[in-house]
């Protein structure tokens, strides 16, 4: 077995060298040649393996040195044509190396278990049932683990970082590929995804992650070619391969960042040797889809929850941190444009301070170059901003999947649209909107989109539609998931939320209050409990983590028409528009996006209501009275709201008017922590440091509404 490692690595050595050659690259194949000389000598010292796939092996490699020769010498008639069946010959090697190692891992295993290409064989089949992986022992990573050299450790995390974006990029055209099979430009952009990543990998001794991608990539060359047809089993196959490679990237980069061996994948060569079984099949039956379609139902869970990994495990002895530093692309137009405003902020400086200095520049001329100075500081922070600003396109493309598998595991036809890909959202907020996202596309295909015989009874079209769009609007981004499903059961709703306790019985709320029931903890209107969703849990962790975003999420539905969930998001979390207020002798801040309008109130516009206290009538609406000092605990003099200031705020279709002495103006601020001390504290939601120096807070309105109603 420690043989045909060694040979598969001065494969993998062989076949990536062999990708970057041409045939005037005479001292660079001189060196190949070598390394065909080191695998025919390996080759016979394998001891172990089918006889007959090893004097293949050996016959193949007999034959790619002679060819080597020949373009060495120049005696070949076509040097191009000859390397290239080398590197022809180079690949079958590799696939009759992956067939020796995992027939040989089958036989040490267990005696009755059939070979690896035969199991894989019958996996694609669907005659067998696959067993569980068994979990590595320590001792057994320790053994069998590749450790990462010490140098190596910051190359390995940009190959991480390269290949999760490559993975993305390969899955979205795959999947867009299914719907389009003519188009070559997308099977090419695939193929380069997996061929870049088995270069990479190969160059860092990654033996494992290069095998995976090499084997994929002969199934995606054969497509190309025209030989097989990437549908079916096939793209389940590329879909398998990516989710393994997802995963062994994930151990890799835990691994390498806690200086631990990187454990070997027990499952990889049978998914190997599968990949070499549906090369050599031209067509599979219809029955074949159905039974892996079954076999892969285990994993749906693993893919919904797209947790990462646990962290490093406890070890005997120190161990070194490599944490790498979150990175993300920005382009060089906004580079050079920070660079050019950079260059302008320190010559308007030194006009200012010239002009101090010298005591020459009059009080006119002052006042114009600092208000240049303050728009160059501006436009600054706005630039350095919009430089964490990423496309939501690789969350999108995560949906385009789950919708994929979803529906298959339903048994649904689902057609997935989605619009908006290049809007762009500071990096923080895409991150965190992943989890929310993915639970309302798991809810609208496995609960809104209804079975194709509902939909015949219903009159509609038997695939459904499911639509996520990103837009941006007054300030803010939107994100829209929409289906023609069964839409919301207001009914069925309240009466779950009646027997939970959440309502008292006998009162009916506004149909906005009744859909946003779905959001408490436990609250499930589903008829069965599926594999996917169906307990109640999810919605609420959606609500909280919009939330801790300062977004919001509003439902409009008709029932048996469909359903829109509009998820609404500042642009970034670090700077908003706020209006500067001033409240029995402190300063607050009110953000922008709540404010609707301010007035001085007339004494007959003041009144108090039984059980509701304070209110206002506000354009024919009786909205609460809020009193900044009295939640807060500050002395005033002005307490009658007539003398006073009203600043009608809204927030999730709820109003209330805040009473301040005064309006300071608008102004962009930076929000700071206040640390965990005051992180407890409602109505307030940061604080700002002002020009002065001094501290305001930021208010946080449904914090104050809830303080007020309390």
């Amino acid at each position: 077995m420690q043989n045909a490692s060694k040979l598969a690595e001065l494969l993998e050595q062989a076949a990536c060298s062999i990708t970057m050659l041409g045939p005037a690259d005479l001292t660079e194949l001189d060196g190949l040649d070598h390394l065909l000389n080191q695998i025919k000598q390996s080759l016979e010292e394998v001891d172990n393996g089918p006889a007959e796939l090893l004097e293949q092996a050996k016959k193949s490699s007999e034959g790619a040195h002679q060819l080597l020769q020949q373009i060495l010498t120049q005696e070949a008639a076509d040097s191009a044509e000859s390397l290239a069946s080398v590197s022809q010959t180079v690949c079958s090697l590799q696939q009759l190396c992956n067939r020796i190692i995992a027939i040989d891992a089958d036989a040490t295993e267990s005696p009755p278990e059939p070979p690896a290409a035969q199991i894989a064989a019958a996996e694609v089949n669907g005659t067998i049932e696959m067993p569980a992986e068994m979990p590595a022992q320590e001792d057994e990573v320790a053994a069998g683990g590749v450790l990462i050299p010490e140098d190596d450790v910051s190359l390995v995390l940009d190959f991480i970082a390269e290949s999760q974006e490559h993975l993305e990029t390969a899955e979205a055209s795959l999947l867009e590929l299914e719907n389009n099979p003519d188009d070559k430009e997308t099977l090419n952009r695939i193929f380069r995804a997996f061929h870049t990543i088995k270069g990479t990998a190969g160059f860092l001794n990654l033996t494992e992650i290069s095998s995976l991608a090499h084997s994929a990539e002969n199934l995606l060359d054969m497509a190309r070619k025209g030989e097989l047809v990437l549908a079916g089993q096939n793209t389940d196959a590329i879909l398998e391969s990516m989710d393994m490679l997802k995963k062994m990237i994930v151990i890799l980069k835990e691994c390498a960042e806690n200086t631990r061996p990187v454990p070997p994948q027990g499952k990889l060569p049978r998914l190997l040797a599968k990949l070499d079984v549906l090369a050599k099949e031209q067509e599979l039956a219809e029955s074949m889809e159905t039974a892996a379609a079954a076999a892969s139902d285990g994993k749906l869970d693993d893919l919904l929850e797209e947790r990462s990994q646990s962290g490093p495990r406890e070890g005997g002895g120190s161990v070194k941190s490599h944490l790498g530093d979150e990175k993300i692309k920005v382009s060089t137009a906004r580079l050079d444009e920070l660079i050019n405003m950079t260059g302008e902020l320190v010559i308007a400086h030194s006009m200012v301070a010239e002009g101090v200095v010298k005591g020459t520049m009059s009080v006119d001329a002052c006042s114009r170059n600092v208000a240049h100075q303050g728009k160059l500081v501006r436009e600054l922070q706005e630039l350095s901003m919009s430089m964490r600003m990423v496309p939501i396109s690789g969350v999108f493309q995560k949906m385009a999947r789950l919708v994929r598998d979803l529906s298959r595991k339903a048994g649904k036809k689902v057609d997935f649209r989605m619009s908006g890909e290049e809007t762009e959202l500071d990096r923080t907020i895409v991150d965190k909107i992943a989890d929310p996202l993915v639970h309302m596309v798991r809810n609208s295909v496995d609960h809104g989109i209804e079975t194709a015989d509902e939909r015949r009874q219903s009159g509609k079209d038997l695939a459904g539609r499911v639509e996520l769009r990103a837009f941006h609007q007054a300030g803010s981004i939107v994100i829209e998931i929409k289906d023609d499903g069964r839409g919301l059961d207001k009914d069925r709703i309240l009466k779950k939320a009646v027997e939970n306790g959440l309502v008292p019985p006998g009162q009916t709320p506004a149909d906005e209050e009744i859909y946003k029931l779905i959001f408490h903890a436990g609250l499930s209107t589903a008829r069965q409990v599926t594999s996917v969703s169906g307990r109640g849990v999810g919605m609420d962790v959606v609500k909280r983590n919009i939330e801790s975003l300062r977004g919001r999420i509003d439902i409009a539905t008709v029932l048996g028409a469909g359903s829109t969930f509009s998820i609404r998001l500042p642009l970034t979390l670090a700077i908003i528009d706020g209006q500067l207020v001033a409240a029995a002798g402190q300063r607050y801040i009110i953000p922008i996006n709540s404010i609707e309008q301010s007035l001085r109130p007339a004494p007959d516009q003041v009144t108090s209501v039984m059980n509701r206290g304070e209110m206002v009538m506000v354009r024919g609406q009786f909205l609460p009275l809020v009193r900044l000092h009295e939640l807060f605990h500050t002395d005033t003099v002005r307490r009658d709201p007539t003398d006073c200031l009203l600043v009608v705020v809204e927030e999730n279709g709820r109003k209330c008017c805040v009473m301040v002495d005064e309006l300071l103006g608008q102004q962009q601020v930076v929000i700071k922590n206040l640390g965990q001390a005051l992180d407890s504290v409602k109505g307030v939601s940061g604080g700002a440091i002002m020009g002065d120096g001094r501290i305001s807070l930021i208010l946080d309105i449904p914090g104050l509404m809830e303080m007020s109603q309390s």
